[in-house]
C-alpha cells in the first residue's frame, strides 16, 4: 500500500486525483495540504483533514503529489527531500532557475515533473517534435482553450509544445497573439494563442500551415480524469525508483 500526500489538495486537479486514489486498491490518501489562509482549511478530503503544513504530516506518507504554484511546489519539494520522500508535481509555470533548483533536489530523491499528466498529451509532445522536423518550411501556430477559471496563460502544456518546436527550430521566436497592422508573418515566428471560456477542461491544437495544405495535431480533454489517471500511474512508477529527475516520457517509454 502506497500512502499518498496531496499538496494543493483543495484544487480541482488534486480533488480528481483523490477520487482516483480511492479507486486504486494499492493506494491510500494519507494527508492533504493547502495554502495557509485558504477558506476551506480543516475540511475533509475523502475522510482526510486538510491542513496547511506539510512538515506536520510528511511522516504519514510514502510520496508527495503536488498541484499548486511554482513557489509552493519548490517548498514542498524541499520538505519531501528532507524526509526522503519521492515527489511528483504537475504544477506549471516554473522558471529556468526554479527548474535548476528541482534538478538539485532530484540528486536526493526521485522527482517527476510534467506540465500535463495525460498519456495522450505526452504522445502529442512526441508527435509534435516529429512533425516539426518533417515539415521545416511550414508555419507553426499553437492554440489552446481552457475554462474561465484558469489563472495562467498560456497553459503549461502549450508552453511545453512551444518549447518542443523551438528545440527543433532553434532560431524561432514566440509571438503571443497579434493586433493591429503587424505586416507579413515572419517565417521564424511561432504563434501562441490562449482562449478562455466556460468549463473547457483543455484543448490544444498545433497548426502546421504550408503552401496549399495544412496539417493539424489536436488533443481534447473532456474532463480531468485522464490527467488524474496519469498521475496514479506516475505514483506507481516513481515509487520504485531511485533519485533522479523524471518525466512522463520515462514512464510511458516515449523517450526523445
Amino acid at each position: 500500500m502506497i500512502k499518498v500526500i496531496l499538496t494543493g489538495a483543495l484544487g480541482r486537479m488534486c480533488r480528481a486525483v483523490a477520487d482516483e486514489i480511492e479507486k486504486d486498491g494499492g493506494l491510500r490518501l494519507a494527508g492533504a495540504v493547502e495554502a495557509p489562509g485558504h477558506k476551506n482549511l480543516g475540511n475533509l478530503l475523502h475522510g482526510v483533514k486538510v491542513g496547511s503544513n506539510l512538515q506536520d504530516i510528511i511522516d504519514k506518507g510514502d510520496i508527495v503529489v503536488d498541484f499548486s504554484c511554482p513557489e509552493a511546489s519548490l517548498s514542498h519539494m524541499a520538505e519531501a527531500s528532507a524526509a526522503g520522500k519521492p515527489f511528483i508535481t504537475g504544477t506549471t509555470g516554473f522558471s529556468d532557475g526554479q527548474l535548476a533548483e528541482a534538478e538539485e533536489v532530484a540528486n536526493n530523491i526521485p522527482v517527476l515533473i510534467s506540465p500535463n499528466m495525460s498519456a495522450g498529451v505526452n504522445l502529442l509532445f512526441k508527435i509534435t517534435e516529429d512533425v516539426t522536423r518533417a515539415l521545416p518550411d511550414f508555419d507553426v501556430e499553437i492554440v489552446e482553450i481552457h475554462h474561465n477559471r484558469k489563472k495562467d496563460s498560456p497553459s503549461g502544456t502549450a508552453a511545453k509544445i512551444a518549447e518542443i518546436v523551438r528545440s527543433v527550430r532553434k532560431d524561432s521566436a514566440i509571438v503571443y497573439g497579434r493586433e493591429g497592422f503587424v505586416g507579413e508573418r515572419p517565417k521564424k515566428e511561432i504563434g501562441m494563442h490562449s482562449l478562455r471560456g466556460g468549463d473547457v477542461a483543455g484543448e490544444h491544437r498545433i497548426i502546421f500551415a504550408g503552401e496549399g495544405e495544412r496539417f493539424e495535431l489536436v488533443h481534447k480533454a473532456h474532463s480531468r480524469k485522464p490527467l488524474a489517471r496519469g498521475t496514479i500511474k506516475a505514483i506507481h512508477f516513481i515509487h520504485r525508483l531511485g533519485p533522479g529527475l523524471y518525466t512522463m516520457d520515462d514512464m510511458l517509454g516515449f523517450g526523445r
